[in-house]
């Protein structure tokens, strides 16, 4: 019989995959466990494992494709099958009814003549971008399913009555480069549009972190055997960490229509490489001393600029931190990561004259932006939050506990 090759869902927040490249041609011969096609989502590369021994009767998705999870990206053939044992090919591109993404939309679809219409999660979102009523739009894909090229096609093609629209007229500047939105470009771009059509809130606040830079100066010492410096974000993750676990809300997942408050505080770390961003993860973060936070920060840090990082160390984050401020930058709007419900934008640090105790001294005072997702909690909750987080930089004691 033959069986097939399905894109799995690694991490809650996954939807869909890019076929990079297929490893293995038809005909070949394929044992449990091969690697058989590469695949890029949530901007990280990981590999579709063969389930069992055979040979890889048919692709039926080719590279540079975009699909659902759950969709069949080809099939292998067992032991004495030949091709007459494959399905219709018509059959290949449909996903796998019980294979389903996690973040599902649940959509209310329109009803043309004909019955109930069919609109993929994607497709809905770009017709809502692009102003195309969905309602005389014939799906062409799987089962009648109204697909993003069906949109496109829609939005393109002229209403009754109008003329052809005017060509774009071509740029006569020089082109020195072109750069595709393809791969982990491609994948940044289409989570960055699903971001930014989230209705969310920056909220921006300052800190005094005078004691917490002094600790940063005392742990030099005390980590020379360990061979790193302490960082300035080391601080920051633990005490995101720490206000996580004790506002529960803010470790949350929006899931269709429900507020998901996870059992476990995972924290993602936006860092930036040369092709991008990746926003690796420390998993259980409450749970580990500042070294040890310290430590696997530089840990995946490494991995990240050696393209390594697993697809454990990539998924499953609960909350995200972006820092920019070693680009001096002190305000900024950060983008959620999907589904989760927040993100803290770390900006500058820098000494700025505040009366303490009725005196004017010079302190160390921080920037802190909170972003957040409206829909799944309100201002205040959100405001106590970030004034948490400001609170434990500023007494940082509890950080050598």
């Amino acid at each position: 019989m033959s069986a097939p090759i399905i894109l799995p869902q690694w991490g809650m927040g996954m939807n869909d995959g890019e076929v990079i490249k297929w490893l293995k041609a038809v005909g070949d011969p394929v044992a449990k466990g091969d690697q058989l096609v590469e695949i890029e989502s949530s901007k990280v590369n990981a590999e579709v494992e063969a389930t069992g021994d055979g040979t890889l009767g048919r692709i039926d998705v080719e590279e540079g494709r975009v699909v659902d999870v759950g969709t069949v990206l080809g099939y292998l053939l067992e032991s004495g099958d030949s091709e007459s044992d494959l399905p219709a090919a018509a059959q290949a591109a449909a996903p796998i009814a019980t294979v389903q993404p996690v973040v599902a939309v649940r959509p209310a679809a329109a009803t043309p003549k004909g019955g109930k219409q069919i609109v993929t999660p994607r497709a809905r979102r770009l017709a809502k971008q692009m102003g195309v009523d969905l309602a005389g739009i014939a799906g062409t894909g799987p089962s009648g399913r109204v697909t993003e090229d069906d949109v496109e096609a829609a939005s393109s093609a002229p209403t009754a009555g109008s003329a052809a629209p005017a060509p774009l007229p071509v740029s006569v500047v020089p082109v020195k480069e072109v750069v595709k939105l393809s791969g982990l470009r491609g994948t940044i771009a289409r989570r960055m549009t699903e971001s930014a059509v989230i209705p969310s809130v920056t909220l921006s606040t300052t800190a005094d972190v005078t004691d917490a830079v002094a600790l940063q100066r005392e742990l030099v010492g005390e980590w020379r055997e360990h061979k790193i410096r302490p960082q300035y974000q080391d601080l920051v993750i633990a005490a995101v960490a720490r206000a996580l676990k004790d506002m529960p809300i803010a470790n949350s997942h929006l899931i269709g229509d429900e507020v998901r408050i996870l059992d476990e505080v995972n924290v993602g770390i936006a860092m930036a490489i040369p092709e991008g961003l990746l926003v690796p993860v420390i998993k259980n973060a409450d749970q580990k001393s500042l070294l040890e936070i310290a430590l696997e920060v530089r840990d995946l840090a490494k991995k990240a600029k050696s393209n390594s990082l697993s697809i454990d160390e990539m998924t499953n984050s609960t909350f995200s931190i972006t820092n920019l401020s070693s680009y001096s930058i002190n305000t900024f709007d950060p983008l959620l990561n999907p589904p989760e419900i927040g993100i803290l934008g770390v900006g500058t640090v820098g000494e700025q004259p505040a009366v303490v105790d009725g005196e004017v001294a010079i302190r160390s005072i921080a920037n802190l932006n909170l972003a957040f997702d409206h829909r799944a909690w309100d201002g205040a909750p959100a405001a106590e939050f970030v004034r948490s987080i400001a609170k434990l930089l500023s007494d940082p004691s509890w950080m050598r506990a």
